[in-house]
C-alpha cells in the first residue's frame, strides 16, 4: 500500500515541530539543574555538563550532520537524528546517575546536529525561491526564535509539577510521532556518493568543539591555561581543516562557498543573531533573578512579550523581503538589536522591567524576526542541491559560536565593571553599572557587527550586478 505524500502545509508543520523540539533541549534543562543535583548529589562543575554536553556535541557536529544529508538523502539523515534523539531522551530520563545522563545529553545533542541542518534544507527542496520559500522562513525562523525561551517556561513547569525526569520523557513522544510521519515526507534522492571526507569532518568536528567548550565552560574549570588550551586547540584544529578542505577530492565544505558574499553575510548576520540572544537572556535572567528577586518562573515569563514580537515578525518579515530584499530587512534587524541594547543600557533600578526590560526586548524582537528569516532566505539562495546541507550546517553553527563568544567576553567584563560585586553584591550601584556597561558593549559589538554585515552585502550586490555585464560581454565577443 503506497504512503500517501503528506502537503506542503503538513510537512511545513512537521519539519517546524522537529526544529522546536531540538531548540528546546537547548534551554529546558537549566531549570531542572537544581533538582538533578539534589537527587544524585553531584558537584557543580560536573552538573554543568548536563547542559554543556548537548551545546558541545550540537555544535560540534553541525556541519558533518548537513554534510551527511548532502551524501546519503535528507529524509534518511533526518529520519536518523530524530531517532537517536527520542532515544537519547528516554535514556537521559532514565538515567541513574549524573554520569549515564551526560552521555544520554551528548546522544541528544548529536541528534540533534542531524535534524536541524535537514530541516532548512527540506524546506528549501519544498519551496522554490521567491515569496513563498520567504514566508515559509519566516515560519520556521519563529519556530528557531522561540525554542530557547519556551525551554525556560517549560522546563520549570515540568520540573515543579512532575519532577526533573519528565524533562526528557516529554520529548519522547513528539521524537515518535514524528518519526512516525516521516516516511510521508516527499521522496528525496540522495547526492552523489563520493566519500566523506573524514580527515575534513574530524578536524572541523574537534575544532568547533574545542571553541564551544572553552567559550562556554571555560570560566568554570581550572584556570586561564585551560581556557588558552582549548582556544589554541581550536585554532590549530580549525586551520588544520583549512589546510585539508583545499588538498580534499571531497572537501566537507564546497569549495567558494564562504567566498560567496551573500552566504558569508548571513552567516555573520547568524553570529549576530547568537550574540544579542545569548547574552541578553544570560544577563537579564541574573539581573532578574538576582537584582530583582524574581523567582526562576516569573524571570522565564518576563521574556514572553519578546517571544511573542518573534512570532508576529517572522510571520511578516517574509513579505517584507519579498518586496524589500533581504539587505534592508536584514539591516533593520541590525537596528533593532542596537536599540534594544541602547535601551538596556540605561538600565536603573526603579521600574527596571517595565521601563528598561520590556521595551528593550522587544526591540531585540523585532531584531531577531528580521535577521533570522532574511539571512535564512540569503544562506539558501543559488545554492546547488549537494551543497544545500553543508551550507545549513555551517549557517546553524554561527549563533553557537556567536553565543558563545559575545556571553563569554561581555559577561566577564560585566562582572569587571562592577568590581566584583555582580554576584557578590547584586542590589548594589555597582552591579547595575556592570550590566548597564555590558549592554553598552553589546550596543558597540552590534554596530561592529552589523557593518560588516553591510559590506558583504553591498560587495554581493556589486557582483550579482558585474556577473551579467561579463557575461553580456563575452556573448558580444563571441558574435
Amino acid at each position: 500500500m503506497a504512503v500517501r505524500t503528506l502537503s506542503p502545509g503538513a510537512a511545513l508543520l512537521l519539519l517546524c515541530t522537529a526544529q522546536l523540539m531540538v531548540l528546546l533541549d537547548t534551554s529546558i534543562v537549566h531549570v531542572a539543574l537544581p533538582s538533578i543535583q539534589r537527587e544524585f548529589c553531584a558537584a557543580p562543575g560536573r552538573l554543568q555538563w548536563v547542559a554543556t554536553a548537548y551545546t558541545l556535541f550540537y555544535g560540534g557536529f553541525l556541519l558533518v550532520g548537513g554534510r551527511l544529508g548532502d551524501r546519503f538523502g535528507r529524509r534518511g539523515t533526518l529520519a536518523a537524528g530524530v531517532w537517536l534523539f527520542t532515544m537519547a531522551s528516554a535514556a537521559a530520563g532514565f538515567a541513574p546517575g549524573v554520569g549515564p545522563l551526560i552521555a544520554a545529553r551528548a546522544l541528544q545533542g548529536l541528534g540533534a546536529a542531524l535534524v536541524s541542518p535537514m530541516v532548512f534544507v527540506f524546506v528549501t527542496a519544498l519551496h522554490p525561491e521567491g515569496s513563498s520559500r520567504n514566508r515559509v522562513m519566516g515560519i520556521l525562523s519563529s519556530m528557531s526564535a522561540v525554542g530557547v525561551i519556551s525551554g525556560l517556561i517549560l522546563g520549570g513547569m515540568l520540573t515543579e509539577g512532575l519532577g526533573w525526569r519528565s524533562v526528557f520523557f516529554a520529548t519522547v513522544p513528539v521524537g515518535l510521532s514524528i518519526a512516525a510521519m516521516l516516511p510521508r515526507l516527499p521522496e528525496d534522492r540522495a547526492g552523489e556518493r563520493r566519500p566523506l571526507d573524514l580527515p575534513g569532518a574530524a578536524a572541523a568536528t574537534l575544532g568547533i568543539g574545542c571553541l564551544v567548550l572553552a567559550l562556554a565552560e571555560g570560566g568554570a574549570w581550572r584556570g586561564t591555561s585551560w581556557i588558552g588550551g582549548l582556544l589554541a586547540a581550536a585554532v590549530l584544529l580549525l586551520m588544520l581543516f583549512a589546510g585539508i578542505e583545499r588538498s580534499s577530492a571531497n572537501p566537507l565544505l564546497p569549495p567558494g562557498l564562504l567566498a560567496r558574499s551573500s552566504f558569508a553575510g548571513a552567516c555573520l548576520a547568524a553570529f549576530l543573531f547568537g550574540s544579542v540572544i545569548g547574552l541578553s537572556i544570560f544577563l537579564l535572567t541574573l539581573c532578574m533573578q538576582q537584582s530583582m528577586g524574581f523567582d526562576p518562573m516569573r524571570a522565564a515569563a518576563a521574556f514572553l512579550p519578546q517571544e511573542l514580537t518573534v512570532v508576529v515578525m517572522a510571520n511578516l518579515v517574509g513579505r517584507l523581503v519579498t518586496r524589500f530584499g533581504t539587505r534592508a530587512v536584514l539591516l533593520a534587524g541590525a537596528a533593532a538589536f542596537a536599540l534594544g541594547a541602547l535601551r538596556l543600557s540605561h538600565l536603573a533600578a526603579e521600574n527596571a522591567w517595565s521601563a528598561y526590560i520590556l521595551p528593550g526586548t522587544i526591540l531585540i524582537g523585532i531584531g531577531i524576526g528580521c535577521v533570522l528569516v532574511a539571512s535564512s532566505v540569503t544562506m539558501t539562495s543559488g545554492l546547488a542541491r549537494e551543497d544545500q546541507g553543508a551550507a545549513a550546517g555551517l549557517w546553524n553553527v554561527a549563533p553557537q559560536i556567536g553565543a558563545s563568544v559575545n556571553t563569554a567576553i561581555l559577561a566577564a567584563a560585566a562582572d569587571a565593571f562592577s568590581r566584583g560585586r555582580l554576584l557578590a553584591a547584586p542590589q548594589s550601584a555597582e552591579a547595575l553599572a556592570g550590566y548597564r556597561s555590558a549592554f553598552t558593549a553589546l550596543l558597540a559589538w552590534t554596530v561592529l557587527i552589523s557593518l560588516g554585515v553591510w559590506l558583504l552585502l553591498r560587495r554581493s550586490d556589486a557582483e550579482a550586478r558585474r556577473l551579467p555585464a561579463e557575461s553580456a560581454a563575452r556573448d558580444g565577443k563571441g558574435g
